[in-house]
């Protein structure tokens, strides 16, 4: 019968994710765990204390600062906010699009072959489908969306920077599973993996860049 006790990083975890829930912002148990680990480890070092010492330190207080630190670092996506009716500033090329849909979707497959937690798949899985979503629905809007813009071209859909900015970070995800973790799609070898990776990074490159107005 598998032990049901909550250990101090079962808490620490559901602390962190309540925290990121607050800004609407969703993570796999496993990736925070490891997170919080890795935090108890630089505690440790810094302040030259044991793991079990530096444990105390990682407080309800510590857990929200660690929080807000990571809103901060994707701020360009604004957390916590609906990018639906943010404002659509962002003239993105229909061409570009369709590639980031695309990707996006490889993406999709490549999370459903990464791992055997059940939990980790959905969240990142849904966070792509969401993004998908958000494309798909500001797109099929277009008209709305120029004439809130102003002036665009026949080619150019207006998108909310935000939202490009998230599906950049999803694929650069992505590729980073791919390059650091060995994840191969379903039916590619190395080298094909390698230049998906590749594609990855050069459609979020081109997606921040579109969100900041190039």
């Amino acid at each position: 019968m598998p032990d049901k006790r909550r250990t101090w990083l079962d808490g620490r975890v559901d602390a962190l994710l309540d925290a990121l829930a607050e800004f609407d912002i969703e993570a796999s148990r496993e990736s925070v765990a490891a997170l919080i680990q890795e935090r108890v480890e630089w505690i440790a070092q810094n302040m030259r204390v044991t793991p079990l010492t530096a444990r105390r330190h990682l407080t309800d207080e510590a857990v929200r600062d660690l929080a807000k630190t990571m809103v901060v670092s994707i701020a360009d996506e604004a957390p916590g906010s609906d990018v639906l009716t943010s404002p659509r500033s962002a003239a993105l090329p229909v061409s570009t699009l369709g590639r980031a849909v695309a990707a996006l979707a490889e993406a999709v497959m490549l999370r459903l072959d990464e791992r055997d937690d059940l939990a980790h798949v959905r969240a990142t899985t849904t966070q792509l489908a969401q993004v998908l979503s958000a494309l798909g629905q500001v797109a099929a809007d277009r008209t709305r969306a120029v004439t809130t813009a102003g002036a665009a071209g026949p080619g150019v859909v207006m998108m909310p920077p935000a939202l490009l900015n998230r599906a950049a970070r999803y694929l650069e995800a992505a590729a980073l599973v791919i390059r650091t973790d060995g994840v191969l799609p379903a039916g590619l070898d190395a080298a094909a993996a390698s230049q998906l990776a590749d594609a990855f990074d050069m459609d979020a490159v081109s997606l921040r860049a579109y969100a900041d107005g190039a």
